[in-house]
């Protein structure tokens, strides 16, 4: 170690010692260490370089590559990925796009656009690791994966460790998309939903015995008193204005949301594909454009498995039969196994949900058995029967329960009213609203008139 604090000493100026040591300080990556011991002289040269003073010093880069990015061998490894992170390398530049998605922009929708419709990869972000350094090598490894031919990265909160240095070692001139809302309806997907479902607190297995009314339960909606965070809603909501200083700005697609609601979204990601290049929504996928992404709370209630057995027959569970004989071992080996869950492709399945019911539940989800299942459930009608009796019951209260969820849930004409009781919010949300939308307003001031609900809440605010 003595040696290798020699030679930097002798070969860099106090600023690029600087440099290098920091980035050994913030490592705990052995292999990094191995790296720079074995190729001290390569990483000195670069940093002595006018390429490295031109590109990145002059520039105050916080985290300038140790080693010149464009001469080095990468594989799709997660050594390589670390080693990478460590390096301070930025990421590789081919992916389409980086798509910008504050909590309540319609990003479960468009995602699920991108990659079941467009065959673009983009992980949502909110179910990546917590950590910007798992992320960049996640991103890392597919983007060096030859098997990946499209990839966009998602963008969506702010509150990572180390994330400044994330959005560092993005391309500056990134193309961007931008996931945009009346605020007033964001506030009102924020505020309305009972973000405890999530956790899914219920079997994701049961039988013909189980009394189903327990996920019914988990459907209901109960309206709630309304919480402010407003470090949570800067962390994961209004964050354009912070995540825009990483980026030319003059790159930036505003997508409002509007333009991805159910009658738009096919036209839109046409358009998109043509803008951004990548392969336009395959029209065989269009009932995939049919679903709500976020109808009652089926969203987080899905995917549950039944596991429909012969010798559950006797002991169904009927509304008519409430007291039957609970059957708590679930035999998985000489069971069927048939999964609910939202609609999707599914090469290798049945989708028999129009064998039960015929509603418009049918275009948010789907109940799916594998092929060869289902020639043996054909085989034993009175299996069959009794399966889509008992999930004939289920179904039909399932809708008549998350129609009753959209109607009580919060609307955007109660987020107006909350603000009219509370005006003493009003002025902090106008400044929250007023910095992020800032570059929105100046560029596309259209589609900030558009907003209804936001007028109304701008017109409060003069009137206060």
């Amino acid at each position: 170690m003595q040696n290798l604090l020699l030679y930097i000493k002798n070969n860099l100026t106090p600023t690029l010692a600087q440099i290098l040591l920091q980035a050994l300080k913030n490592s705990n990556n052995e292999k990094f260490f191995t790296f720079v011991l074995e190729n001290i002289e390569t990483i000195c040269t670069w940093l002595n370089s006018s390429e490295f003073k031109n590109r990145y010093l002059s520039i105050k880069h916080p985290y300038p590559p140790l080693i010149n990015p464009n001469f080095i061998e990468i594989d799709a490894s997660r050594h390589c990925a670390e080693l990478a992170w460590d390096l301070n390398l930025p990421l590789p530049k081919h992916y389409k796009f980086i798509y910008i998605s504050p909590h309540g922009v319609g990003a479960a929708a468009f995602l699920r656009y991108l990659n079941q419709c467009c065959d673009v990869t983009c992980f949502a972000s909110w179910v990546l690791p917590p950590d910007s350094k798992e992320r960049y090598c996640i991103n890392y490894m597919c983007l060096n994966d030859n098997t990946i031919t499209q990839y966009a990265i998602n963008i969506s909160e702010i509150n990572l460790p180390y994330f400044d240095k994330y959005l560092s070692l993005l391309d500056f001139n990134s193309k961007i998309i931008c996931g945009v809302r009346d605020p007033i309806g964001i506030l009102k997907h924020n505020w309305g939903r009972d973000w405890s479902k999530v956790l899914r607190n219920y079997p994701s297995e049961f039988n013909l015995t189980y009394d189903w009314r327990y996920y019914i339960d988990y459907l209901a909606h109960q309206n709630h008193k309304i919480k402010i965070d407003i470090n949570e809603l800067q962390q994961g909501v209004f964050i354009i204005s912070y995540l825009l200083k990483y980026f030319n700005k003059d790159n930036v697609y505003y997508l409002d949301m509007e333009e991805i609601r159910q009658s738009k979204a096919f036209d839109t990601m046409n358009l998109l594909a043509i803008n951004f290049n990548f392969t336009p929504p395959h029209k065989d996928k269009l009932d995939l454009f049919k679903i709500k992404e976020f109808r009652g709370y089926i969203r987080y209630l899905f995917p549950i498995t039944l596991y429909a057995n012969s010798k559950d027959i006797n002991n169904t569970f009927y509304l008519n039969t409430p007291k039957n004989n609970k059957n708590f071992n679930i035999d998985k080996t000489s069971s069927i196994p048939i999964i609910l869950d939202r609609k999707h492709i599914n090469h290798e399945k049945i989708d028999i949900i129009q064998e039960i019911i015929k509603n418009d539940l049918c275009n948010d989800m789907g109940v799916y058995i594998d092929k060869n299942d289902f020639k043996q459930l054909e085989q034993n009608n009175l299996l069959f029967s009794t399966i889509k009796h008992y999930l004939y019951d289920f179904l039909y209260q399932i809708k008549i329960t998350i129609d009753e969820t959209e109607s009580k849930m919060m609307k955007e004409k109660d987020v107006i009213d909350y603000f009219i009781k509370n005006k003493s919010l009003v002025y902090t949300f106008f400044n929250i609203f007023e910095n992020d939308l800032n570059h929105l307003k100046q560029k596309f001031p259209n589609i900030i008139n558009s907003w209804t609900y936001y007028k109304e809440f701008e017109k409060i605010y003069k009137d206060k």
